[in-house]
């Protein structure tokens, strides 16, 4: 009886040390991350879908394509800019004041995607240039972003994967979640650590601050 009373403290120790341990579940938690607390550029009135976001070779932008097939540059204090736009613009007059929404003119406007800068002798343009939901992450990793779920709850208040962080052999690094009423298109990092959200849908760039 008395050597079983005296394991008991040690056995207490035990489990107290335990218990301060992280687990490998409590570490993996650790690297997820709230994608729903986001800053927003809001377009110009009319405006939806920043499905494709990118910055110039001097860290300026966004640049962003949506649904009419213009390319908008965010100019800070002066908002956003046209910077480029589709051949299908003003080949079917996209310009033109019309009453149908510039979503259902897509087809025909066409809406600039995965974009990105190219520079080759000091000459800069604008081209296609990742798969849609996939951009390098600045650190030999990737961003792949997730729209939508096969299954959808119509709940939106409930939160799911929005976004994971891979690195170049697939290994899952970091994930994002939100809401099911947020729908990423593409996330793209910065430097300082702020994180992009381009969007099929929304009618705003969504930024958050890692």
């Amino acid at each position: 009886m008395k050597r079983i009373m005296s394991k008991l403290p040690l056995l207490a120790t035990f489990l107290a040390v335990l218990l301060l341990v992280p687990t490998a579940a409590s570490a993996a938690a650790a690297t997820t991350f709230d994608g729903s607390k986001t800053q927003r550029l809001d377009l110009p009135d009319g405006l939806v879908g920043p499905e494709s976001v990118a910055f110039d070779t001097h860290g300026t932008g966004p640049y962003v394509g949506v649904s009419n097939g213009l390319v908008l540059k965010y100019d800070g204090k002066d908002g956003w800019t046209t910077f480029a736009y589709s051949p299908s613009y003003t080949k079917n007059k996209c310009d033109d004041f019309s009453e149908v929404s510039s979503v259902a003119r897509e087809s025909s406007c066409g809406r600039p995607i995965g974009l990105r800068f190219h520079v080759r002798k000091d000459n800069k343009k604008l081209q296609s240039g990742y798969p849609d939901n996939v951009r390098p992450d600045g650190k030999g990793g990737y961003w792949v972003a997730f729209n939508r779920e096969k299954y959808e709850s119509p709940r939106s208040f409930e939160r799911h994967v929005l976004a994971v962080r891979i690195d170049a052999d697939g290994k899952k690094l970091q994930e994002m979640k939100g809401p099911k009423n947020v729908r990423p298109a593409e996330v793209v990092e910065r430097d300082d650590g702020k994180i992009y959200l381009g969007s099929i849908e929304s009618s705003y760039v969504g930024i958050i601050n890692t």
